[in-house]
Order: structure tokens, then C-alpha cells, then sequence
């Protein structure tokens, strides 16, 4: 059995996983579970009545049956029960993650600082590479080990060797390639992945989803109660969440939420206990790679059937939405002549009218129409379809603005709304149109 290389002190709690531990095994948990600096964040069995799981069960523990779990996170150690009927492959598997590995019983006699050991089998890293793709890809051994075998000489590495130290890497996501589409779970897997063993983080998690609530579509390492929080202040408040912990252990350190949106979604991108040194403010502008490429994608999926796309935000928009709204109908209308309008209502200054009427328009509007609030006293309705249309919304929105009128103590008639609209019936319309909304955004 491979001992664990000497290594430095850390802060940060020791991430420890724990394989096929027996009855005698299962005995030591509560001694580990008590042992300072150290954090078991994976039991691992065969299946479900092996003692260890049973016990890290009732101990609340992460269980798993999958070995490819041991490439979700990174471990500092590795705890293998020393009569499990696949240590030799586990060696191979771990080897082959640099994780090191010892028996339950000699970490908790200390040796877990000496030098470092061969595995029970000695062979070439190759091999143990081989032995790492079968496990988790299922592939043919046969073929695995013919590729290994230029590499099976004499001279070929047996042990593990420390990775030269690179001083402040640079992480950067160049294409969808690098930062798949949410389609891909296990790609973002594999890229968040990435992104946290060069940050050194021990956590990292993307949600995706709408104004209402997100849900999660990748994550890498533990759950993590600090982390679930700052997601939920980043996507309700809409800014970045960053704390930095100011006690040991873990000093220094720091937990970030960073939310982003696209032309049909929102996000947060999360990471948990970001090394001091590599810093957090990567994880800021791979938000911002990340916004990109996803909206790229969506306005592509969008602007080929909008006003009509899935998941579109309902009810009053904020001036930057509305802004996407109007460019996707420019290209909706290149792409096929689609009939839009835009319509700026403008109020008499009554505020608890017009405050009254805003509360109830929502509901008198189409599925397909935008609305947006660019001042007190102003609304503007971005709507698609012939121009006989908006006659049926124009009616509503009177008998509307009478009532409210009148439930805030107006006399009869309630005084008149003054509505100046742009159509974009043609390419020739496009520039006047696209001029009109942005100085009404901008309550010119």
C-alpha cells in the first residue's frame, strides 16, 4: 500500500475519502470523523450493505458505488480498507489521480508523514493509466495496455512525482469547447472541474434557470451550506457575492457567487474556498466568457422564433432586457418580415394612478408582449403582429387607466394618455426604429 508523501501544512482541512472499508474498518470512522484537521467528504463502496456505507449512512456521510466519483473532486488522501478485494485496482486508480492512498489503520498511527512507498504492484505509470481508463470508461484492457507498452521500459516512472508549481496560472475559456453548453452536464462537469483544481477551490457549482428560481446543472466537490447562500443573495440581488473567511482554518480563503445573465436565462457560477493565491477575481471574468458564449447560443435559438421563445420572462422588464427584446425583433424581422411596433404611453402626473394602473397591466397584456417602465410617468410595449392588433390592447388599456383613474379619486373623464408609437414594417423602418426605443429607453 502506497503511504502518504510527506506534504506541507495546510490550512485548510485535510479532503479525505474513504474506500471499502470492512467491519473492522467501519470501527475507526468515529475516531476519524473526531480527528483534527481532517474532512471525509466521500465514503466509496461496492454496494449498499458494505459496512463502511452502512455506517456512513447513519453518520450522514456522502456514499457512492461509482469509482468515477473519484474524479469529481480532488482528494488529499485516500483511506483503502486494507483487505477490500480491489485495492490493487484502487492503487492503479488513485496513482493515476496523484492521490495518495494508506490503510485506515496506518493514518491513525501517524504514519501518514513518512516517506513515500511504491504500490503493492510495482509497474509504470503507464500502466497504472491503463488500469485507470478501464476502470472508468469500460474500455477494452487489452487494446489500453498494447497502447502502454512503449512506454513499459525499464526506465518508465513507478511512483509519483510532485507537479512542478506554476506560479499564478491563467484560466481562460476560449469557446463553447471550453465552457460547453448546459446541454452537456457532464462536459460542464469536466470544465468546472477544471476551473477548480487551477484555483485551487474545493467547490464550484453553475445554476441556470429564470427569474423565479435556478437549479443546479454541475457541480464538483461537496455540498456547501456558505456557498448555497451566496447563490441565492447573487440571483436575488443580482450582484456578485464574495466573503472572505478571516479565521483558521482556511484563512484567507474565499467564497464567491457570481450571477450573469443571457437573452432567456440566468445563472450563477459559485466556487468555495478559492485559494488566496490564485485569487477570485478569474472566477469574475470567466462569468463574463461564460455569459457570452451562452447568449450567443440563445439568441441564435431566439431570434429565429421570437416573440414566441420558451422560457421568456413575463411581466415588467428591466430597461436591458427590453434593449435585447428590441434587438431580437430586428433580427426576427430580417430573417422573415415580421411586423413589430413599439409603443410609448406616456401618463398625466397623477402617481397613485398611474402606479395603480402599472400594478394591473400585466395581466391585460399578451403572452408575446414586452413591457417595460422607463420612467414615473411613461411605459413602453413592444409588441409583434399586424397593426389591427394593438386596437383590441389600446381598448383595454383605457377602460384600464378609467378605473384606476377613478379608484384613486379622479373625477370623469379620466384625462387622456398620449401615445406616439414606430412601426418596423420594412428594412427600410429599421434604423428609425431602433433610434425611437433607445431614446425612449433612455426617457429622451
Amino acid at each position: 500500500m502506497a503511504t502518504n508523501p510527506t506534504e506541507p501544512a495546510h490550512s485548510m482541512p485535510r479532503r479525505v475519502v474513504l474506500i471499502d472499508f470492512d467491519w473492522q474498518d467501519a470501527d475507526l470512522l468515529p475516531e476519524l470523523l473526531r480527528r483534527p484537521g481532517v474532512s471525509v467528504r466521500l465514503v466509496a463502496g461496492e454496494r449498499a450493505e458494505d459496512p463502511g456505507v452502512r455506517v456512513a449512512e447513519l453518520c450522514g456521510l456522502p456514499r457512492t458505488f461509482d469509482l468515477a466519483d473519484l474524479t469529481r473532486e480532488i482528494f488529499d488522501l485516500a483511506l483503502v480498507g486494507e483487505c477490500s478485494s480491489r485495492r490493487t485496482q484502487l492503487e492503479s486508480l488513485l496513482l493515476a489521480l496523484s492521490t495518495p492512498c494508506q490503510t485506515p489503520q496506518e493514518f491513525l498511527r501517524g504514519f501518514e508523514n513518512e516517506p513515500a512507498a511504491h504500490p503493492a504492484i510495482e509497474a509504470p505509470l503507464a500502466l497504472h493509466a491503463a488500469t485507470l481508463e478501464h476502470t472508468l470508461g469500460g474500455g477494452d484492457f487489452d487494446s489500453l495496455l498494447e497502447q502502454a507498452l512503449p512506454d513499459l521500459g525499464e526506465d518508465a516512472p513507478i511512483a509519483y512525482e510532485s507537479p512542478r508549481a506554476v506560479p499564478h496560472p491563467t484560466v481562460r475559456i476560449l469557446s463553447m469547447e471550453d465552457f460547453p453548453s448546459r446541454e452537456s452536464r457532464g462536459h460542464l462537469e469536466r470544465a468546472l472541474k477544471d476551473l477548480v483544481t487551477t484555483s485551487g477551490a474545493g467547490t464550484a457549482e453553475l445554476h441556470e434557470g429564470d427569474n423565479a428560481s435556478l437549479q443546479l446543472v454541475a457541480q464538483v466537490g461537496p455540498e456547501d451550506k456558505l456557498l448555497r447562500g451566496l447563490v441565492d443573495l447573487a440571483h436575488e440581488l443580482g450582484t456578485p457575492q464574495v466573503v472572505t473567511r478571516m479565521s483558521e482554518p482556511g484563512k484567507g480563503r474565499a467564497w464567491g457567487a457570481w450571477p450573469f445573465q443571457t437573452t432567456q436565462r440566468r445563472g450563477v457560477l459559485a466556487a468555495a474556498a478559492i485559494d488566496p493565491e490564485q485569487g477570485w477575481a478569474r472566477w469574475q471574468e470567466m462569468v463574463e466568457e461564460l455569459r457570452t458564449t451562452w447568449d450567443e447560443e440563445d439568441r441564435e435559438k431566439a431570434s429565429a422564433s421570437f416573440p414566441f421563445t420558451p422560457l421568456r420572462a413575463a411581466g415588467w422588464l428591466q430597461a436591458d432586457d427590453f434593449g435585447k427584446r428590441i434587438e431580437l425583433s430586428l433580427e426576427r424581422h430580417r430573417r422573415d418580415h415580421m411586423r413589430f411596433e413599439i409603443h410609448r404611453l406616456d401618463f398625466p402626473d397623477s402617481p397613485a394612478a398611474v402606479d395603480a394602473m402599472c400594478g394591473w397591466l400585466p395581466g391585460q397584456l399578451r403572452d408575446t408582449d414586452c413591457i417595460t417602465r422607463p420612467s414615473e410617468r411613461s411605459v413602453l410595449l413592444l409588441l409583434a403582429g399586424a397593426s389591427e392588433g394593438f386596437a383590441h390592447v389600446r381598448r383595454r388599456l383605457l377602460a384600464l387607466w378609467d378605473t384606476a383613474w377613478r379608484d384613486v379619486g379622479g373625477g370623469p373623464p379620466a384625462p387622456a394618455l398620449v401615445d406616439q408609437h414606430v412601426a418596423l414594417a420594412g428594412p427600410e423602418d429599421a434604423e428609425a426604429f431602433l433610434a425611437a426605443a433607445g431614446a425612449w429607453l433612455t426617457h429622451a
